[in-house]
């Protein structure tokens, strides 16, 4: 997600909610307000642990805090419209969203097949992001990442449409902090289920992903590096 996008929506959260950049950098603990001005016009980088900061400190969602369509073009729609339906290298990400032991799953509308909520990189964003944003839009709820499960193959992704390709995802764990939950499009079901119950999942690496959890698996959240901006 691109900084200045994010930058502009505390400024504009922290503005409706009628606070100076001074009050707002005081709550967030800054002792010189200079870092607030750059983090809102898009200057310094925002790791996700600051986000989360700032909507606890706001009291809002990070989901409002995150543009749902940042990008001015389809960057997935541009590449298929000059290669069609040919395998292609895609970057995804999601997570195993856990409430009471029981693990989020969603049915997917275009292939009526279960699997972990997630979906592909936009421009610009690290995989963290796109995963917290992805659960946002698909699920309703704002979630934090309590640790990585590590990055996960799916060799012949093969969409309704025909389109191919090779994905590559980065899969957290995430608890959930706000939001309520609800079915977007791309969903004809959300439900958890505890581990002996889990449907057939569709997605090799889902799978992977599942199993990891199960197995034990818990690793450090890996430290991304979010576009920076050229400065001269």
């Amino acid at each position: 997600m691109n900084h200045k996008d994010i930058g502009l929506r505390i400024k504009e959260v922290r503005k409706a909610k009628g606070l100076s950049q001074k009050e707002l950098a005081e709550r967030m603990g800054y002792k010189d307000p200079s870092t607030l001005a750059k983090v809102e016009t898009g200057v310094n980088d925002i790791p996700v642990e600051t986000l989360l900061r700032y909507a606890e400190v706001l009291g809002v969602s990070v989901g409002e805090l995150l543009p749902r369509h940042p990008y001015p073009h389809n960057y997935i729609k541009g590449i298929r419209e000059k290669l069609g339906s040919e395998k292609i290298i895609l970057n995804c990400a999601g997570g195993l969203v856990v409430k009471d032991g029981e693990i989020l799953f969603q049915k997917r509308s275009d292939n009526n097949k279960w699997g972990l909520v997630g979906g592909l990189l936009e421009l610009n964003e690290t995989y963290l992001q796109a995963a917290i944003r992805e659960v946002k839009e698909e699920t309703g709820l704002d979630v934090k990442p309590t640790c990585f499960l590590g990055m996960f193959h799916h060799h012949n992704m093969v969409w309704s449409n025909g389109d191919k390709a090779h994905t590559i995802g980065a899969y957290y764990v995430f608890e959930i902090t706000g939001g309520e939950l609800r079915i977007d499009e791309e969903s004809l079901e959300l439900r958890f289920f505890s581990k002996d119950e889990i449907p057939p999942l569709f997605a090799e690496d889902h799978r992977a992903a599942v199993k990891a959890y199960f197995d034990g698996v818990r690793l450090p959240i890996p430290e991304e590096n979010p576009l920076r901006k050229s400065r001269r």
